[in-house]
């Protein structure tokens, strides 16, 4: 049986049994987009685009005699001396799925306007769904000057002051002859005009007669900046002194960098995509116990885990003793590569060792890049390590100072465990998303630090809790702002003990002068949360004096839920929390929120008379 009989046959059988069995497979397109001339010349030849999505049961293919189909009137044959474009033979669109048909029109031999549009069809079966915009195009008999792009090659690697050669070339797709008498040149774009490149001119040779329909390749050398950095490259032609026209080359981004000595020996080609790590690796190896590994400042992918294991100092060469932020100022940025999928809690990693400093540096998680990766689905399934920028456990007397770590993919941006540890002046930012469940991220994690320094760092957008720490006697936690100015996080600050993980005491700590900003949308559940229990009924955190913090626009201000015993109470007094919405959305639901909530702890006010509601918050974060 033909095609064509065969649908037949399923169209009279959906007639007389239609309300009897199950319904059978609908045709369905949306019109999504198109790119398609207004103005064209007689006999001029143009690409045009249609973009459908299948919005049916069935899948498009060319089997299935899927084609996109001429209208306006139906079926003429005006622009492509036939009616129909075809899908290719391995063409699938499942339903849900987009297809762009890109094909050649001409325009017609007379002057005049011309309309084109287009619908899907099932030949033999049926014209379906939406048809695309109806486009009036003007045919006029005048030259025109127009061009149509067809190839290039560019390098997307340079390094400063290096010439190469490029190539790009492009189609006369105008009814004028391109020739350099005439003024046709190749002209730069992005922005126009500019001498990124050398010379933002290229020209015809005084033999060139490239005729409508012909291609043209301009073959000429580029000199890349003498600056490291990331730089434009896009071309257009012009008739100079009259128009630029046709269309733009795609823009390249031409990344200009410098092969760098890391160490005497080690050089690495510093992009932030080669991967460093092991050249990095090699240089923390060679340096002795109590050095220094200055870098110079520039981008090193990191793929290969680094991992330092003795007292020593990295930062960025020329920083030493700096207190400008790496935000401020050049510093070297290690940044996990698409490829980096290690279970190992960062792609640095300091562990068992005394008087190590990590000291102008950026650590960049590249989040954005790494979505989709074996690391993502691992963070999504619960496995957070996958997700860290750094590690630091096991590390007394240890330094995290002038450093910016973001874009952790999950997990968080630090984790740090052992005694009299400084972490000042610290960015940390936009790490994790909240949004997705098991892709958040803490901004600094501090499992237990006896004796910390923790002062001065400015945390914005994390994804979990901004700063948490789950033990520290006479740590010292000051002066650290907080921000969420577009991302949920749980909470601002935490005490907690990590469901009984870690000890969970605070004797003799001192949590003072820090401030939490939720932003106009409240975008933390807890402003400050101490104790354990609104995610889990764990022993209750010991000790610890929390006064002069100041929370801003939390939908629970200041929360206390399993802080203090009767031996080892919570100091809190002198605190300000403003802005809560009286209720708001948490994971279990709406609930009723205050400024200020204590319940089943144990504190010592100090005097401080500021109304507090009693509600009990357990396993609600």
């Amino acid at each position: 049986m033909s095609k064509k009989m065969f649908a037949l046959a399923i169209a009279v059988l959906a007639t007389l049994f239609g309300g009897a069995g199950p319904a059978w497979a609908a045709n369905g397109s949306q019109f999504i987009s198109q790119d398609v001339p207004t103005t064209m010349v007689v006999g001029q030849v143009r690409t045009v685009s249609v973009t459908m999505k299948n919005t049916g049961t069935t899948a498009w293919t060319q089997g299935g005699e899927y084609k996109l189909g001429t209208q306006y009137p139906q079926d003429n044959t005006l622009w492509i001396g036939g009616t129909r474009v075809y899908l290719s033979a391995t063409d699938w669109v499942a339903p849900g799925q987009e297809k762009t048909f890109t094909f050649n029109i001409t325009a017609p031999g007379t002057p005049g306007t011309y309309y084109l549009q287009w619908r899907m069809v099932q030949d033999g079966v049926e014209w379906f769904g939406a048809y695309s915009t109806n486009v009036a195009i003007q045919v006029t008999s005048s030259p025109v000057d127009d061009a149509q792009f067809v190839s290039q090659n560019v390098p997307t690697t340079l390094n400063p002051g290096e010439t190469r050669s490029v190539s790009i070339t492009l189609r006369n797709s105008g009814s004028s002859t391109w020739t350099q008498a005439s003024n046709l040149k190749l002209g730069s774009q992005s922005p126009q005009d500019n001498t990124l490149w050398g010379d933002g001119r290229v020209l015809l040779s005084s033999t060139d007669s490239i005729a409508p329909g012909q291609q043209k390749t301009f073959t000429f050398n580029i000199t890349a900046p003498g600056t490291p950095g990331t730089y434009p490259f896009q071309w257009r032609m012009l008739r100079e002194y009259v128009a630029w026209f046709g269309q733009s080359t795609p823009a390249v981004t031409i990344n200009v960098v410098q092969n760098v000595t890391l160490c005497p020996g080690v050089q690495v080609t510093a992009d932030g995509v080669t991967d460093s790590g092991p050249a990095l690796q090699q240089c923390i190896n060679n340096t002795p116990p109590g050095g220094t590994l200055e870098l110079p400042a520039a981008a090193y992918g990191i793929a290969t885990q680094v991992i330092i294991n003795k007292p020593m100092t990295l930062r960025t060469r020329g920083t030493a003793g700096s207190s400008q932020s790496c935000e401020a100022i050049a510093c070297a940025t290690l940044k996990a590569t698409p490829t980096f999928n290690v279970n190992g809690g960062g792609f640095l990693v300091v562990e068992n060792t005394t008087d190590m400093t990590i000291d102008h540096i950026v650590l960049d998680g590249n989040r954005g890049a790494r979505l989709g990766t074996t690391a993502a689905s691992q963070c999504a399934a619960g496995q957070n390590r996958w997700g860290f920028n750094a590690r630091m456990s096991n590390c007394r007397f240890c330094r995290f100072t002038w450093n910016v770590s973001k874009n952790a993919l999950c997990g968080t941006a630090l984790e740090f465990s052992g005694d009299d540890a400084t972490i000042s002046n610290n960015i940390v930012r936009g790490n994790g998303q909240n949004a997705q469940s098991g892709m958040w991220a803490d901004g600094i994690t501090i499992h237990y630090s006896d004796r910390a320094t923790v002062t001065s760092n400015t945390l914005v957008d994390n994804s979990d809790v901004a700063l948490i720490l789950g033990g520290g006697r006479n740590a010292y936690v000051a002066y650290n702002s907080i921000h969420q100015p577009g991302q949920v996080t749980f909470a601002g600050l935490m005490l907690d003990n990590f469901n009984g993980a870690t000890h969970g005491d605070f004797a003799g700590a001192v949590v003072t002068q820090n401030t939490v900003d939720c932003g106009t949308a409240y975008n933390c559940h807890f402003g400050i949360n101490l104790g354990p229990h609104a995610w889990y009924l764990s022993a209750n955190i010991l000790g610890g004096s929390v006064y002069g913090n100041t929370v801003t626009n939390a939908r629970q201000g200041i929360n206390v839920d399993g802080a203090g015993t009767a031996t080892s109470p919570l100091t809190l007094y002198g605190n300000t929390a403003t802005g809560s919405p009286g209720s708001a959305s948490f994971l279990c639901g709406t609930r009723s929120t205050s400024n200020l909530n204590i319940n089943d702890s144990v504190v010592n006010r100090n005097g401080d008379t500021t109304p507090a509601t009693n509600w009990t918050w357990h396993g609600c974060p």
